[in-house]
């Protein structure tokens, strides 16, 4: 009886999904449908194994803009969209699913208690000064979304930093979304935008995605900055990826390098091009010494490298400038006139950038924000958060959270950095340093470039920088005990 009631209920069942299939071939859903369709699928799956969400963060995000985009086609842009909410959906789940794991590793979790209170304090403050003390209460909520929820992938973090071949196969993911994404990028140029990305377009109030009225390449992404970022994340994971490879492999996955650069090149975004070239120079020089005084020698040495190329261009007249060599590339490109616009006449803000107007307009802005938080109400609350926006995550926090917030992050982001190379200095697993260095150029990178801009706050900052630095915390403190151990034996 129970089978037959089984069979039924699976018959039942069948016809159903088949006349749902039936129904979505010509109806296409509606952004909310698809959205329940989507999660309902996931919950199951990340419930029961919540590294099936991580994969799933790392798959689906990238992606979203592009499906935002394409139901313009037959929906109008809504003012809030519910396909932001994929990914934070994904991440309840996860939470939801490591609850007992959680519990079940708490001991071992003590290894990182500190930081993961620290994070969760942190979490709880940004959800408090959203509300309390905040000058743009109204629009904060949304900011709270860019900046709040990617927070806890520190945690995910944390407990997956022993899963050493999952983690190497998330850097795969992101090298494989990078050669996508770079294609599609080399299409927008030299062959137009499709009709979604036109209506997108006109519906936009997004004026730094032009420049004089031509729009710079964002790939599938939702912004040129975003497909920079993730250009340089793809030549992270191209870096990371030749250790222990032959020859043969290293050079095909070397040659895609110059490929990823070009990418970021043609954003015309162009913090990001010195954040590409501080990834190469670092990569091959800081990672090579051990010892704090080492490569604080390279580090130094590369600052004097870089002073004496300036002194002997400006004696030189500028022939030695980095524009000659972007020249080269211009000259060579099928749409020269469009590459000029939007490389060789950007050059100005890497070969003199107090000449740039964008550049000396935040000069002034920072000014201000320097001035104003010495205001006895402002210097150790800020303006609250998403109150002031100052193209500089360093700024920004000054401005929002005070001289507390501004300590903080650089405190954080340093930790991080010294986290990294103690990972890399002591793991006794070659593939660990090799994800310690990815995660910790990641970071060095991350915190030079946010100088003028705020790359942790949005996707793939946003995600990669927590998540991976949760690893790198966790793997200190699994080294550190192993030490320990060895030590008392």
């Amino acid at each position: 009886m129970k089978r037959i009631f089984t069979n039924i209920a699976i018959a039942v069942g069948i016809v159903l999904v088949g006349h749902l299939i039936a129904y979505k071939m010509f109806n296409i859903p509606q952004r909310m449908e698809f959205v329940a369709i989507l999660i309902g699928l996931l919950f199951y799956p990340i419930i029961r194994n919540p590294l099936v969400g991580v994969y799933s963060v790392f798959v689906i995000s990238p992606v979203i803009p592009l499906l935002r985009r394409l139901y313009y086609l037959s929906y109008a842009r809504p003012k809030t969209d519910p396909l932001i909410i994929i990914g934070d959906a994904l991440l309840a789940f996860i939470l939801l699913g490591l609850y007992f794991e959680f519990k079940e590793r708490a001991e071992e979790q003590k290894k990182v208690a500190p930081y993961i209170r620290v994070i969760i304090v942190y979490f709880v403050y940004l959800l408090v000064r959203t509300f309390v003390l905040n000058e743009r209460a109204s629009g904060a909520i949304m900011i709270f979304k860019n900046y709040g929820p990617p927070v806890l992938f520190f945690l995910v973090g944390t407990m997956y930093a022993g899963r050493v071949a999952h983690l190497k196969r998330l850097w795969l993911v992101t090298l494989l979304f990078g050669i996508a994404a770079l294609v599609y990028g080399i299409k927008q140029l030299y062959f137009g935008y499709s009709e979604a990305e036109y209506i997108w377009f006109s519906s936009v109030d997004f004026t730094t995605l032009f420049i004089k009225g031509v729009a710079r390449p964002f790939s599938f992404f939702q912004a040129p900055v975003v497909f920079a970022d993730y250009m340089t994340l793809a030549i992270i994971a191209v870096l990371l990826t030749i250790e222990g490879h032959t020859n043969k492999t290293r050079a095909i996955l070397l040659a895609l390098v110059p490929l990823f650069f070009y990418g970021c090149l043609i954003t015309s975004v162009r913090s990001s091009w010195g954040g590409v070239l501080a990834t190469l120079v670092l990569w091959f020089t800081l990672f090579r010494v051990k010892g704090t005084r080492k490569r604080l020698a390279v580090l130094i040495g590369v600052v004097l490298v870089y002073v004496v190329y300036e002194s002997l261009n400006e004696a030189m007249g500028g022939h030695l400038g980095i524009d000659r060599l972007i020249g080269l590339i211009i000259r060579s490109a099928p749409n020269p006139e469009r590459m000029d616009l939007l490389v060789t006449k950007r050059t100005s803000a890497l070969t003199a950038p107090l000449a740039e107007d964008s550049f000396v307009s935040r000069m002034i802005l920072w000014r201000q924000l320097l001035a104003s938080s010495v205001h006895p109400l402002y210097l150790f609350t800020g303006h609250g958060l998403g109150a002031q926006k100052a193209d500089s995550l360093y700024f920004t926090y000054l401005a929002e959270f005070g001289y507390p917030g501004l300590i903080f992050i650089v405190w954080l982001l340093i930790d991080f950095i010294r986290k990294g190379f103690y990972v890399i200095d002591n793991a006794a697993d070659k593939d660990v340093a090799a994800l310690a260095k990815g995660a910790t150029i990641m970071t060095l990178v991350f915190a030079i470039i946010s100088i003028t801009g705020t790359h942790i706050h949005y996707f793939p900052g946003d995600i990669y920088f927590w998540f991976w630095n949760g690893v790198i915390i966790k793997q200190a403190a699994m080294i550190r005990e192993r030490q320990t151990e060895a030590v008392q034996t």
